[in-house]
């Protein structure tokens, strides 16, 4: 993987269900065929789940080409983990100027007190096509089985291309 030391701005582009997209501002942190991730600074308090984020806390994002979800890693200021959040996605796609990928809706929230949060079920679109529906299942039952090693995994490449380059 390619730590980029000068830090380079990368576009996030999420495509919804409903065919929005939502583009995000970001940093590339690295970039290989397998892996991207991205930084973003939280400018304004955010609630997600049960769990509030301030202004100055960071998001690091990582975006697998081959995964069916992307997961964002919160960090205090001060480099405390405050959770995990699991997006169920798709059609991910990284490049150096661009990391564009499809929101599944579906979403599960990991608490750093271990507690486990699915949510926007009650967002899937009725006329959600049986088969994505079996899909989008399928990867919260996977999700909610084996989100610790994915976890363990991107605290070792946080501190192998993050907090080394700190």
């Amino acid at each position: 993987m390619r730590d980029t030391a000068t830090r380079k701005s990368c576009k996030e582009k999420k495509r919804l269900l409903s065919g929005t997209e939502v583009t995000y501002d970001c940093e590339l942190v690295a970039l290989s065929d397998r892996l991207g991730i991205l930084k973003y600074s939280i400018d304004q308090q955010w609630q997600v789940g049960s769990l509030i984020l301030q202004p100055g806390a960071v998001t690091y994002g990582f975006y697998w080409p081959d995964r069916s979800y992307v997961l964002y890693k919160w960090l205090s200021e001060d480099g405390d983990v405050l959770g995990d959040y699991f997006n169920i996605a798709d059609s991910v796609m990284l490049s150096a100027q661009e990391f564009s990928w499809r929101d599944l809706v579906v979403d599960i929230l990991v608490l750093t007190t271990g507690q486990i949060e699915v949510l926007d079920e009650d967002e899937m679109p009725e006329s959600l096509d049986e088969e994505l529906r079996d899909y989008i299942e399928s990867v919260k039952q996977m999700l909610l089985r084996n989100y610790p090693a994915v976890i363990m995994e991107t605290i070792a490449i946080l501190n192998r291309y993050v907090r080394s380059s700190a």
